[in-house]
């Protein structure tokens, strides 16, 4: 980690006069008055994650501000092998022109590398660095368990949401329990909103009956990179179903099969009744898939766009739905 807090950008100060260095950055600029923020956010970068990730997490975050003016606050945890014994801190500030002139957005970013032998003094470190009148949002990027990151529980416990990927998580986030699992959101679900909405939209046209009678399996194939995203989606299917009427107990099979090609995704229902059926082809490098269906009503097909939320896009989504 020591290589990730040379990576990000900022200039480093005393951890003791972070609040000072801040004012003294922002001293005579046009700015000064107008930086109001609208949220806190702390990044915990995990042992997993390498100094360019980091980095592109900072620009996912400079991002996101200029739509949020944002204090963000990463955490870069260091081994005690690596010697180092006290805190280290960089600030960082950057403003935007929004929609008018007169719409300033800023961000301000504290970076902290820590050893863990100093966790317990993280919790008072890090309350210093947030807004106390803002939203506290904690984003756990890259943890190698589950089992660290609860011994975090002040950002466990005051965040209003609580991010994680399962894409590049420890598997045992997804059945981890969560101190505040109402919080919690996976940005792999997030990310695939515009799917979802596409997939929503067109089934809506039919009956809910329609779609639930006879139905014996679903079938997700998709490239396999994108596993997690997946079985997300499938998730979200089986919820929709049993909201339809669906028991999924009675003989219904479910599978998702990761398949050898460049951008693919596929859905679809396998019925009792051959003259049904429902199909959805994506190809995420051409943003481009293909809907097929006839449940009962006539043969219906459409196509539309398909891409996952850009990343700074997905962590709104999460952070606010």
């Amino acid at each position: 980690m020591p290589k990730i807090f040379e990576a990000l950008p900022g200039m480093e100060v005393p951890v003791g006069a972070i609040a000072r260095s801040f004012a003294k950055l922002w001293a005579d600029t046009e700015v000064s008055e107008q930086k109001a923020m609208q949220l806190n956010l702390v990044v915990h970068l995990g042992f997993a994650t390498t100094p360019e990730d980091a980095l592109e997490q900072f620009r996912v975050s400079i991002r996101l501000a200029q739509r949020y003016p944002s204090r963000v606050v990463f955490l870069c945890p260091v081994t005690d092998d690596d010697r180092q014994v006290e805190l280290r801190a960089k600030i960082y500030g950057e403003c935007f022109t929004g929609k008018s002139k007169g719409d300033t957005r800023c961000i301000e970013v504290v970076v902290l590398s820590y050893p863990l032998s100093a966790r317990r003094y993280l919790q008072d470190q890090v309350s210093i660095c947030l807004s106390t009148d803002l939203p506290l949002y904690y984003w756990a990027h890259r943890f190698t368990s589950s089992q660290r990151i609860s011994t975090y529980q002040y950002l466990l416990t005051r965040s209003q949401r609580v991010m994680f990927d399962s894409a590049i998580v420890s598997p045992d986030a997804l059945t981890y329990a969560w101190p505040n699992l109402a919080a919690v959101r996976d940005l792999a679900y997030t990310r695939t909103l515009p799917l979802r909405q596409n997939i929503g939209q067109f089934l809506s046209r039919y009956a809910p009956a329609l779609i639930i009678e006879g139905l014996q399996r679903v079938t997700f194939r998709h490239r396999a990179q994108f596993s997690a995203e997946a079985n997300c989606l499938m998730g979200w299917v089986k919820k929709g179903l049993v909201r339809s009427g669906a028991n999924l107990d009675q003989g219904m099979t479910f599978s998702v099969t990761p398949v050898d090609c460049p951008g693919c995704f596929s859905m679809e229902f396998g019925y009792a009744d051959k003259n049904k059926h429902f199909h959805w082809e994506a190809d995420l490098t051409k943003d481009h898939a293909e809907f097929t269906g006839d449940l009962g009503t006539g043969y219906s097909t459409l196509a539309v766009g398909a891409h996952f939320l850009a990343p700074e896009m997905a962590l709104s989504e999460a952070m606010f739905f």
